[in-house]
């Protein structure tokens, strides 16, 4: 345990987390900014799995913040994830890193969780955001959701059957054209590792079960401030009131 030594050190952390993390399988949906981050600070932490999804190939607008790649990655257009497990094998060849190349979908969305004790949205696409809120509600599997742009952004665990889910925020889907992206507002590199680094501590303590539903937390880099925020879990929501699954069903 000596390559760990220093997170085993931490109050609150300690020995039976890092057992926990490193038996543990997490599915990451997205390999740009935020899987790129959320796989590396995994990986260096001692994680057990890693699963990464994401079908996009590396180009050169993704080097100023998706930190597993580099130019050459981008010269030769490689798929995301192939570059992403070359790279964290040299990072701790005890993580599994399982690479798939290509987009969640309702589809594959069970066969790609499998067996993982989580899932870490690393997307900026809406409509994937709500397929794995209702996913993960409908199985009891633990997801942390992220968003960034600009110099903001927000963090918020999701821990069924407990608290509330990302529909108790957003009852309905807001159109793609409505809600902030990095293609529309741009993205600072510090926004995403700011981001990244309270999601993944809201995953570790989803797996040592120190975890607070409802904790919202909106960040802004630029300020600087990040600020917790109650949400409750709303008695009529369509996903874990309801239990109505229209993402999941494509209804």
């Amino acid at each position: 345990m000596t390559r760990y030594a220093k997170q085993l050190n931490v109050e609150g952390f300690g020995e039976e987390t890092q057992k926990r993390l490193s038996s543990a399988t997490v599915a990451i949906v997205g390999c740009g900014g935020l899987g790129t981050w959320q796989a590396e600070l995994l990986t260096r932490m001692g994680v057990g799995t890693l699963r990464i999804a994401d079908g996009d190939a590396v180009s050169l607008d993704n080097l100023h913040r998706q930190i597993l790649f580099d130019e050459r990655d981008a010269e030769e257009g490689l798929p995301k994830v192939v570059a992403a497990a070359a790279r964290l094998k040299t990072v701790n060849r005890n993580v599994r890193v399982q690479p798939v190349a290509e987009r969640v979908t309702r589809e594959n969305i069970a066969a790609f969780v499998g067996d993982a004790q989580m899932v870490l949205d690393a997307t900026d696409h809406t409509a994937t955001r709500f397929l794995i809120n209702d996913f993960c509600v409908s199985r009891g599997v633990p997801w942390v959701y992220a968003g960034v742009s600009g110099a903001e952004g927000m963090v918020f665990p999701v821990v069924p059957p407990d608290g509330p889910c990302l529909r108790c925020v957003y009852p309905e889907r807001p159109a793609e054209e409505e809600t902030a992206t990095c293609a529309v507002n741009g993205i600072l590199p510090m926004t995403v590792a700011l981001a990244v680094s309270l999601q993944v501590t809201q995953a570790v303590r989803i797996l040592n079960r120190t975890a607070v539903p409802g904790t919202l937390l909106r960040l802004n880099v630029w300020e600087p401030r990040v600020r917790a925020v109650e949400v409750r879990r709303v008695p009529g929501c369509p996903c874990c009131g309801e239990r109505r699954f229209d993402f999941l069903n494509g209804t």
